[in-house]
């Protein structure tokens, strides 16, 4: 009977040896997500490793806006559930002056969208603020510019917008038949 009762309690004392040692590589695991290091992490390998799914369209996209005298500045993601992105940037330091990249994942699904975001294809003006809006296959350019300072870059976006997105990495066109 004794033995048995040193057998149970080393089998508890083991099982929760095991379960604290999974509980803190979690809580270690969870805490890298939440400070955000897993995604620093990440985003570091797809640099050194030249896979980042976006990184050379980005690169391209900033030279060919540099080669208009626009510098592209304060970078910020976003993706939603369904795994379409979009990225922003202001124009030269500009709040008023704002560029944004969706991609999506086809085209039915930019249309849509665009007309869900903004109501239209095309041009979009209201009393505050003008969006260009330029398409193509499953992703678009807007140009939103506001202030005292509307439209200040349009003829620039309109010349390079088509050739900004014909290089982006077209999920919708690249899949496999």
């Amino acid at each position: 009977m004794m033995a048995k009762r040193i057998v149970i309690g080393l089998i508890a004392a083991t099982l929760l040896a095991g379960l604290m040692g999974c509980t803190r590589n979690t809580s270690k695991e969870e805490m890298r997500k939440y400070n955000m290091q897993a995604y620093q992490e990440g985003n570091k390998e797809a640099e050194t490793q030249g896979r980042g799914r976006n990184g050379q369209f980005l690169d391209t996209m900033q030279k060919i806006f540099k080669d208009m005298n626009i510098q592209l500045t304060n970078e910020t993601f976003t993706e939603d559930a369904a795994g379409n992105m979009s990225y922003q940037y202001r124009i030269n330091n500009d709040s008023s002056q704002i560029i944004t990249v969706y991609i999506f994942n086809d085209e039915l699904t930019r249309v849509n969208g665009m007309k869900h975001m903004y109501g239209t294809d095309g041009t979009k003006n209201t009393a505050k603020a003008n969006n260009m809006i330029i398409g193509y296959k499953d992703a678009a350019l807007v140009y939103t510019s506001g202030g005292t300072k509307k439209d200040q870059y349009t003829d620039q976006v309109k010349k390079v917008g088509l050739e900004v997105l014909k290089n982006v990495p077209h999920r919708s066109y690249n899949k496999p038949k």
